[in-house]
């Protein structure tokens, strides 16, 4: 969590029958509420800054692996899961009909037209966010948890990678299963297409730009094309700041000093 809304004591809530431990790792560091929720199997931790969200679920995971967990459930303080949502994964990670999982997730409600139905009622993917996934304890401890390095920002994305370079398989459910908020998001025409405008803090767009070309120097031999994707997000960061969003100039410095800073190989917190 970092400085969540109201709404995370339902979410925990709807979390907590169905898991025998749930760690609420709080990030927001200095000045955050020392809030208390009802829960019985609750254990809170308050980190005393922000670390950024790779040390937060590092921190989290390994908690939960004192504690005998085999099978982790990562979640985000805005996402909402349906109070069934572990039934539904866990029967198909026993159906066994794919071998090899890393990382199972039911879907988010689509933004436009849904794609249409899988014919096996699942697709197996590069990438799936961090909030709403599944994966065994053994797989967090053979990547060495997620890259710190980072932050924030394509940190998903980075163990995924990892995970597939080991041969796991990502997989999504077709079935709907959590509602997940990324920014104050909106879809804008541009060029003749439509884009999705994120409306971050400014300082996101320094760690969006950044860590791309971080990724694409770590993964670009094992995965080329997505490497491309993200390298061509880069150069879509200060036209849709310049074109969409508020505090232009503060965007495009934030910009340039993570892209200074990738060359430079200065990576983690913003000083």
């Amino acid at each position: 969590t970092f400085a969540p809304d109201g709404t995370l004591a339902a979410h925990l809530q709807l979390i907590s029958p169905q898991v025998s431990l749930v760690v609420l790792v709080d990030d927001t560091g200095a000045g955050g509420e020392d809030r208390v929720y009802p829960i019985g199997n609750l254990v809170v931790i308050r980190n005393p800054a922000n670390f950024g969200i790779a040390k937060a679920l590092n921190i989290g995971i390994a908690c939960a692996a004192q504690h005998g967990c085999e099978w982790i459930l990562t979640l985000d303080d805005d996402t909402q899961i349906r109070p069934d949502y572990l039934d539904i994964v866990f029967s198909f990670i026993e159906s066994g009909k794919v071998p090899q999982v890393g990382i199972v997730a039911l879907s988010r409600p689509a933004d436009g037209a849904p794609p249409p139905p899988s014919v096996d009622g699942y697709r197996i993917r590069r990438n799936i966010i961090t909030s709403g996934s599944v994966s065994p304890l053994e797989l967090f401890r053979a990547l060495d948890g997620f890259s710190e390095d980072l932050f924030i920002d394509l940190v998903d994305f980075d163990f995924c990678c990892r995970a597939r370079k080991l041969g796991r398989a990502l997989v999504v459910l077709d079935e709907v299963g959590m509602e997940h908020r990324v920014g104050n998001s909106e879809s804008r025409r541009w060029l003749g297409r439509r884009t999705t405008v994120y409306h971050h803090a400014p300082f996101r767009l320094y760690y969006q730009a950044r860590n791309a070309l971080v990724f694409a120097r770590r993964h670009f031999r094992f995965d080329p094309l997505l490497c491309l994707v993200l390298l061509a997000d880069v150069l879509r960061l200060p036209a849709k700041a310049v074109c969409f969003e508020r505090d232009k100039l503060a965007r495009l410095k934030f910009i340039v000093a993570g892209l200074r800073d990738a060359l430079r190989g200065r990576l983690g917190r913003l000083a």
